[in-house]
């Protein structure tokens, strides 16, 4: 590669036994220039059947959760539960600088491919473990699920109005950060390698990781109220029309975040400075969430005056911050993500050419970049079989033919 184009990761090798739940760390790895191999059984990973599909068309090669959590990868086939396909797999292991899996406990070890059988194939492997309650403790065989795990995060109960349902997060919110977690380990475990040559094992829990990733003020707050004379935890209400409301505006909505005297006033100027907002005891942050519904009632008045650009570049003129509520088609076409190259086009052979979120950052000298679409299933079982691991064509067909790939 020429100067420039070599990520922070490059040259280094990723085996991805995760699926859906944990797809998404191999991903950040692969943005930062990792070899990443998804092993998938012959069948294909579940995530080739998530809705929603391209075109409402369900199609293993058509998934958009899919495409988008494994584009960067390159892809085979492999079943861990035949002699061969171990075999096969311990080889990869050994060439391999880290592991992501996110089976449940005990199934690599079940196998004969638990970390302590990995090591002795490769001392310096990296093995993250990611789990819905980790891999010890009474909830270990628990099944959860990212709803599960985003009620137990704290934030299903905050999210919403009071009075109504409470609102779910598009996406898997709980997983994902469970994988920004594991690849964060990741990291650290590889820049530790740097200096004792050991790989190790990083153990992540979807349950711990999303309540940290998502709601992590709560639990210094249920921390101190363990204390004595400490005050009770705040109790946990829908917010939606207090702490972060969000108004409607002429063409859409707004979410503002006014926490302090001085971004209260900046709002009121955006505002034009209405009387009505001008009363003292509106300066004051716990009075205004004590009176959130007489207040939206007042807000609303006058934020339906605006367009959501206009609020947005007057609270960002003034100092306060105003965000608009923008529809994905609004998000793919605002200035913002243009001027930042934020979505990248690639071609997949199956899906075609469309627009994928890139890497959320910018680095001059070791750049993330997406390069490839997700793999079709299977499809570099010849080059990497074949290319890296001497097997011939005629291999291949007979492992097809047994059920090893």
């Amino acid at each position: 590669m020429q100067r420039g184009e070599q990520g922070a990761l490059t040259g280094y090798r990723v085996l991805d036994l995760a699926d859906s739940k944990g797809a998404f760390c191999a991903k950040i790895l692969a943005d930062l220039g990792a070899d990443v191999i998804k092993i998938e059984p012959p069948e294909g990973d579940p995530g080739r059947r998530m809705p929603p599909f391209l075109n409402d068309i369900p199609h293993p090669e058509r998934s958009l959760y899919f495409l988008h959590r494994n584009a960067n990868k390159r892809g085979i086939t492999l079943n861990l539960k035949t002699a061969q396909g171990k075999t096969i797999f311990k080889r990869l292991a050994g060439k391999a600088d880290v592991l992501v899996d996110n089976s449940p406990p005990g199934h690599l070890m079940n196998l004969g491919l638990g970390y302590s059988m990995l090591q002795a194939v490769n001392r310096a492997l990296i093995v993250a473990s990611i789990t819905e309650f980790g891999l010890s403790g009474p909830y270990r065989n628990y099944k959860g699920s990212n709803l599960v795990d985003f009620a137990l995060s704290g934030t299903l109960i905050t999210s919403g109005f009071p009075g109504k349902v409470p609102c779910m997060m598009p996406g898997s919110p709980a997983y994902d950060a469970a994988s920004l977690h594991a690849a964060i380990s990741i990291l650290a475990a590889i820049y530790m390698r740097g200096t004792t040559g050991q790989g190790q094992f990083c153990e992540v829990s979807v349950h711990e990781t999303s309540r940290l990733g998502l709601y992590p003020w709560i639990i210094p707050n249920y921390s101190y109220a363990l204390n004595p004379g400490a005050p009770p935890p705040t109790p946990e209400v829908r917010m939606g029309a207090s702490i972060y409301p969000i108004y409607p505006c002429k063409d859409g909505f707004i979410r503002v975040i006014a926490l302090t005297p001085r971004q209260w006033d900046a709002l009121v100027r955006v505002l034009g400075n209405p009387e009505v907002l001008k009363m003292p005891e509106w300066r004051d942050f716990l009075y205004r969430i004590g009176n959130a519904q007489d207040l939206y009632f007042l807000m609303i008045e006058f934020t339906q005056k605006y367009t959501m650009l206009e609020l947005f570049e007057a609270g960002n003129r003034e100092g306060v911050p105003i965000a608009p509520i923008l529809k994905v088609s609004d998000f793919y076409q605002s200035p913002q993500s243009k001027s930042r190259g934020f979505f990248v086009e690639l071609e997949h052979p199956v899906a075609g050419r469309g627009a994928y979120p890139g890497p959320p950052y910018k680095w001059s000298e070791t750049p993330a970049v997406m390069k490839c679409p997700a793999p079709c299933l299977g499809e570099h079982n010849e080059e990497i079989y074949c290319g890296e691991l001497g097997f011939t064509k005629e291999d291949l067909v007979a492992l097809r033919a047994g059920g090893v790939i």
